[in-house]
This record gives structure tokens, C-alpha cells and sequence, in this order.
């Protein structure tokens, strides 16, 4: 064996990669995803500490659910108003009757929900090791009903900075990939 495919082979095993901390889904049985062409994204909530983590979790969530195309979207400003005056400040707090009536009051079919449990930055050596985890869900307005939920989450550099020494993921970019793989899950 060469020593530069040696050196490799031991740097895979010894630098610590960007692991995934696993997912688990969950998809009502009864759930029809395919009902849903409109929906809205209610604020996010957050178990980190930080609010403005929520934030920038929500819109990057946002993005992309506009970039996959599937459902059409009501504008944000719309959602905010409603927010502000109904006081909706945990959204952990509602119950079925009120997705309901939110869901009508918007216009949609469904609401996507998400809570930021993990958000942070740290270094794996002097590499950036960023650890994301989100909890995603979907709930049917008709119904009132979860029809979709994922947890997932991220933790450390990525496999090019573990190789190259440089080039992680940022926080943010952690979060996109994230989000994008599980709205395509959903999509599928």
C-alpha cells in the first residue's frame, strides 16, 4: 500500500467527521401530504436559549420550502401580522382547534412548525464543527392533526474539512442541508 493511501486510511479513522445524530420520521398513516398545496410557516420556537436562533432557523427553512416548489406559501408579513395579534409566542402551546382556525384565517392547508434544540458552533481541532438539531412538523389544518414530524441533527466538520483541514460547513449551511433533505423526504 502506498503511503499516501495509508496516511489517508489513518486520517479518515483518527479526525472526527461531520456525523449525522440521526433522524426519525413520523408519517400519519391517514395523512393525505399530496392535499397539501398551501401552507404557512409559523414562527419557530427555540430550546437553545437564544431567539434569534428560532429566526434565522425559520428563514432559512423558509427558502427552501420556497425553493422545492410544493406547496405555494403565504407571505411571512401575513403570518407575522397574525402572530402578533393572536400573541402567538409558543406555538408549542396550541392545540388542534387552534391550527384549525389559523390554517383557515391563512388560507392553507397545512402549518409547518419547527423548534431549534441544538445550534452551535464549536472546533474539532482547529476546524469548525457546527451542531445543528431541528424538530420539523407539518400539521394538517382540516384535521388539526400532526401529519408529518422529523427530528434530525448534525454534529461536527464536514468529510472535506476533516481531509482538507479547511472548508466546514457554516452553521447556516448545516441547517439548509439539513432542512433540504428532510422537505425532500417529505416530498417524495
Amino acid at each position: 500500500m502506498k503511503p499516501t493511501t495509508l496516511l489517508l486510511l489513518l486520517s479518515l479513522l483518527v479526525v472526527p467527521g461531520c456525523a449525522s445524530k440521526g433522524t426519525s420520521r413520523y408519517q400519519a398513516p391517514q395523512a393525505n401530504l399530496g392535499a397539501i398545496r398551501t401552507a404557512a410557516v409559523l414562527p419557530f420556537v427555540t430550546l437553545t436559549g437564544d431567539a434569534a436562533h428560532a429566526e434565522k432557523v425559520q428563514r432559512i427553512f423558509l427558502g427552501e420550502l420556497l425553493a422545492l416548489g410544493a406547496v405555494e406559501v403565504v407571505e411571512p408579513g401575513r403570518v407575522a401580522q397574525l402572530a402578533a395579534r393572536e400573541q402567538l409566542v409558543n406555538t408549542e402551546a396550541l392545540t388542534p382547534a387552534d391550527f384549525t382556525r389559523i390554517g383557515r384565517e391563512l388560507g392553507v392547508d397545512g402549518l409547518f412548525f419547527g423548534t431549534v434544540v441544538d445550534y452551535t458552533e464549536g472546533l474539532t481541532g482547529a476546524i469548525r464543527a457546527p451542531e445543528v438539531t431541528l424538530q420539523l412538523r407539518l400539521v394538517e389544518v382540516a384535521s388539526g392533526r400532526t401529519a408529518w414530524q422529523v427530528t434530525t441533527g448534525r454534529s461536527g466538520p464536514n468529510t472535506r474539512a476533516r481531509l482538507l483541514g479547511f472548508g466546514s460547513d457554516s452553521l447556516s449551511e448545516t441547517t439548509r442541508k439539513l432542512i433540504n433533505e428532510q422537505l425532500g423526504s417529505l416530498v417524495k
